[in-house]
């Protein structure tokens, strides 16, 4: 009865949190689960949302992510990936600074769309 009781609760939970999500969350979680998919399970990371900062730029056109790092390691971030809509999928992009900064595109300068931080909305300045 109590496992009843606890998958029950974690489905609730599924159900509000895919309800009151933003426009993007499809996006967010096709990218990371392509990422996962290319990584494997060969890593000491964890690769979800609910440890990773997300960013994304010009209408959800361009998403930026980066994983945050075992608190073992030298480094707070894995290095950023980006991605860009083509048609109706998300491509990963070559190319591209690792460190998140002065890309080919400038979206370094520029403010997202939508960012969060372990699974968490951060707001924005406008």
């Amino acid at each position: 009865m109590k496992n009843l009781f606890i998958f029950l609760s974690l489905m609730m939970m599924f159900v509000l949190t895919a309800c009151g999500g933003n426009k993007y969350n499809d996006a967010i979680d096709d990218v990371i689960n392509q990422y996962k998919e290319y990584k494997g399970d060969d890593t000491r990371i964890n690769v979800s949302r609910a440890n990773s900062i997300v960013r994304v730029y010009d209408g959800g056109k361009y998403i930026q992510f980066a994983f945050y790092m075992p608190d073992d390691s030298s480094r707070e971030l894995t290095t950023f990936k980006y991605y860009e809509k083509l048609g109706d999928e998300y491509k990963e992009m070559s190319d591209m600074p690792g460190n998140g900064e002065n890309d080919r595109l400038g979206l370094s300068k520029k403010t997202p769309d939508y960012e969060e931080a372990k699974g968490k909305e951060t707001k924005l300045e406008e």
